[in-house]
C-alpha cells in the first residue's frame, strides 16, 4: 500500500495540508521540520521517519519540494510518485541579497541557487512520475522577476525537462486550499 508523504514549506507545518487530506483518503505520513536547523540535518531526520515504508509518494509545497526530491532520490526504489506545489527548484536569487543582512539564517543559505540542497536537486533524475505545479498569481514587490508572491515562476518552471508542469492560477499560499490542487494530486496517485 502506498503512503502519501506530506511536507510543508518553509517557516509553516504540516497543517498546510489539512484541505487537502480531508480529500485524499490515502494512509499518509506528515513530515514537519524547522528551517532553522538546516537543510542536511532535516533531510537526515526525515530519511530516518521514512525507512521502512514500502511505498512513498510525496506532496510537497514550496521548499518541502525540494525535500522531496532528495528523498523521492534516497528512496529512489520505493518512490511511486509526487506532486509538488509551488517548487522553487531554480532556488532563490533574492536569498543571496538577504544574507548580506542576515547572514546566520540557515534558511537563506539553504535556498540560494548555489546553495547544496538546490545544485544538488538540479542534478537528481526522476524515476518515477513527477508534477509540480506552477503558481502563477500573486506579486512580491522585492522580487523582479514574475512570481507568486514567495517563489519565481522561473524557478518553480527550472526542472520542466525532468517533470510535467501544471499551471495554476493562485498564489503561494491559495494554491493549498485549491480544489484544482486536490484533483491534480488524487489523480497522480491514481496514475503511479
Amino acid at each position: 500500500m502506498t503512503t502519501v508523504v506530506y511536507i510543508h514549506g518553509a517557516n509553516a507545518t504540516g497543517e498546510s495540508f489539512n484541505y487537502i487530506r480531508q480529500f485524499i483518503q490515502t494512509p499518509s505520513i506528515t513530515l514537519e521540520y524547522n528551517s532553522t536547523s538546516g537543510f542536511a540535518h532535516n533531510l537526515a531526520d526525515m530519511k530516518t521517519q521514512l525507512a521502512g515504508i514500502d511505498q512513498l509518494f510525496f506532496v510537497a509545497h514550496s521548499l518541502g519540494g525540494i525535500y522531496a526530491t532528495h528523498l523521492a532520490d534516497h528512496f529512489a526504489d520505493q518512490t511511486r510518485g509526487g506532486v509538488t506545489i509551488s517548487t522553487p527548484y531554480g532556488g532563490c536569487r533574492e536569498a543571496d541579497m538577504v544574507r548580506l543582512f542576515l547572514p546566520f539564517s540557515r534558511l537563506m543559505q539553504d535556498i540560494g541557487p548555489d546553495s547544496w540542497p538546490m545544485r544538488t536537486a538540479r542534478d537528481i533524475k526522476y524515476s518515477s512520475p513527477w508534477t509540480n505545479i506552477v503558481s502563477t498569481r500573486g506579486n512580491s514587490p522585492f522580487i523582479n522577476d514574475d512570481n507568486d508572491g514567495v517563489v519565481t515562476l522561473s524557478s518553480m518552471r527550472a526542472h520542466a525537462d525532468a517533470m510535467d508542469l501544471i499551471d495554476s492560477h493562485y498564489n503561494h499560499y491559495e494554491i493549498l486550499l485549491s480544489y484544482r490542487t486536490v484533483e491534480i494530486v488524487a489523480q497522480a496517485l491514481l496514475d503511479k
